[in-house]
């Protein structure tokens, strides 16, 4: 499930249920007027469901992999849905039909988290291969594999203003590259 709950009092708002398998990843558009999920059942199938923050009604739900999902993104523009699974891929699609634009593969290990850069035109991905890609959105090429880290790498973002790909796992150490 997913609860709603006010940033200053905690009082929930509203909690939106029958997902398959669990959420893994939840997040606000860059507008705000949408929430992204990433749900699944292991072995199975992943889906992301894009709801309307207001009212929790669901907009699109996309079968998405034939794995549970760990990260479903949309693009700054709201127009690109990025989705990554255990089964290592990561597509985007059109957000509004569902139409796959890009397949993305190169990871050795589960993909965990996924991350557009402030302008949509840069994808981040962390994945269980103790790595970090980025990706061209448009073409889907491989620009670079950001390869210091030990371990599996859980989290990715780009700082606010583009300049930087931050990332974090389980090897206890944040990392921070230009």
């Amino acid at each position: 499930a997913i609860e709603l709950r006010k940033s200053d009092s905690l009082e929930l708002i509203r909690r939106i249920e029958g997902f398959p398998g669990k959420v893994n990843s939840v997040e606000f558009s860059a507008d705000g007027k949408s929430i992204v999920a990433g749900t699944g059942i292991v072995g199975l199938s992943g889906q992301a469901v894009i709801l309307s923050a207001e009212s929790g009604e669901r907009l699109k739900t996309i079968d998405a992999h034939r794995d549970t999902l760990y990260a479903a993104r949309l693009s700054p523009d709201g127009k690109l849905l990025a989705t990554a699974s255990y089964d290592r891929m990561i597509i985007l699609r059109d957000a509004s039909t569902g139409e796959v634009s890009q397949t993305l593969a190169g990871h050795n290990g589960p993909v965990f988290d996924l991350a557009f850069s402030p302008d949509g035109t840069l994808l981040a991905s962390a994945s269980a291969d103790a790595t970090v890609k980025i990706w061209n959105v448009a073409t889907g090429l491989r620009l670079d594999t950001l390869g210091q880290p030990l371990k599996e790498q859980y989290v990715v973002r780009f700082s606010p203003d583009g300049r930087f790909v931050i990332s974090g796992g389980l090897d206890n150490r944040i990392r921070v590259w230009r």
